[in-house]
């Protein structure tokens, strides 16, 4: 009895989840900067996966990579580092938390939160910098059609514990001292989700 009951609310939870259950996709292109050293360049490229639970919150799988590179004086030449990144964030539709018949507008505002992997290539360096990345942004949305959408996006990113710096140097000499980086995008780009009914 105990088993059926649970097996029947398993169920009911899954179909709810599921009966709503929406999947996107996104890619966006734009600019990516950090302040120390003032280095801003247009070389960001992401994309990513979507999935939202219901009307105000979802999940996302995204992926970016960036490029940034400074006249090094110490090197007396261009250098810097890659970064490719990939990480899992939870979505919030502000828009709708706020007002849920914005749900029906042509323009919403939804913010990200989350974390993952950054893999780091110095162009200076033979070794690679594993990190962790923790990231926070918002996406002004405008609907161009059903299910199509362009977006804007401004996020930062902490890469935790990254031994190199943005202009491709260590971080430090004699001893280990590793630094947070803190890097910015502000991209734009094209958002798809699929079977939208509204």
């Amino acid at each position: 009895m105990v088993r059926n009951l649970f097996s029947i609310s398993f169920f009911f939870c899954l179909f709810t989840l599921t009966s709503y259950a929406q999947f996107g996709i996104e890619v966006n292109y734009g600019l990516n900067g950090v302040l120390q050293p003032n280095i801003t360049n247009f070389s960001h490229i992401g994309g990513g996966l979507l999935y939202d639970f219901n009307e105000s919150f979802g999940a996302k799988l995204d992926f970016g990579s960036d490029q940034f590179r400074t006249d090094n004086t110490f090197f007396n030449k261009e250098s810097g580092i890659n970064i490719t990144r990939f990480s899992l964030q939870g979505t919030a539709n502000i828009s709708d938390l706020i007002d849920p018949t914005s749900l029906y507008s042509s323009f919403n505002l939804s913010g990200h939160l989350g974390g993952g992997y950054s893999f780091i290539k110095s162009t200076e360096h033979k070794n690679s910098d594993n990190t962790v990345n923790a990231i926070i942004g918002l996406t002004p949305k405008l609907k161009i059609t059903q299910g199509l959408y362009f977006a804007v996006d401004a996020s930062v990113i902490f890469n935790l514990s990254q031994h190199y710096g943005f202009d491709g140097e260590y971080t430090y000499d004699n001893y280990p001292n590793s630094i947070t980086g803190i890097m910015y995008n502000v991209t734009g780009g094209l958002i798809y989700k699929f079977n939208e009914y509204y």
